[in-house]
């Protein structure tokens, strides 16, 4: 992500306001940032304020290939197979913006409690093309800038 988009992130009122929500401390806010920006791992409890933060980054422009994999990583490492295979699925596609689509969609938390799918149909498609793996560095998918590809990482 380039500074430019950095800086812009950085001043979104709507991040602030989500950030200075009472859900997340202000040392859990800095976590989020390196999350998003530098590759940092992040886990939190508060999956529908993170899910909220994507959302804000499609809704100003700032969805890109890093923070889509970061999307990504963040759905596969709080163990939401089904949302990571439509993710997965939709990356491999090289379509970005239908991925932020699905982010907008999506929701981690309804009622009050986690909302995990029961299958990995969005849209009429099924993304269920592969088994959920043992292990989630199988999942790993990269993206080539050169190329402006996503891959799979083998």
């Amino acid at each position: 992500m380039d500074q430019f988009r950095i800086s812009k992130m950085l001043k979104m009122n709507n991040l602030q306001d989500i950030l200075s929500s009472g859900k997340v401390n202000a040392d859990e806010g800095e976590q989020i940032y390196r999350f998003l920006l530098i590759n940092d791992y992040y886990i939190s409890s508060e999956y529908e304020v993170v899910n909220t933060l994507f959302k804000v980054m499609v809704l100003n422009d700032l969805w890109d290939a890093q923070i889509a994999l970061r999307y990504f990583e963040y759905l596969n490492y709080e163990g939401w197979e089904y949302e990571c295979l439509i993710v997965r699925g939709i990356l491999l596609e090289n379509n970005l913006s239908l991925a932020g689509e699905f982010c907008l969609e999506t929701k981690l938390v309804q009622n009050g409690l986690s909302y995990f799918r029961d299958n990995a149909i969005w849209r009429g498609k099924d993304y269920e093309n592969e088994d959920i793996p043992v292990s989630l560095a199988e999942w790993a998918i990269g993206y080539d800038y050169e190329k402006k590809t996503f891959y799979e990482i083998k």
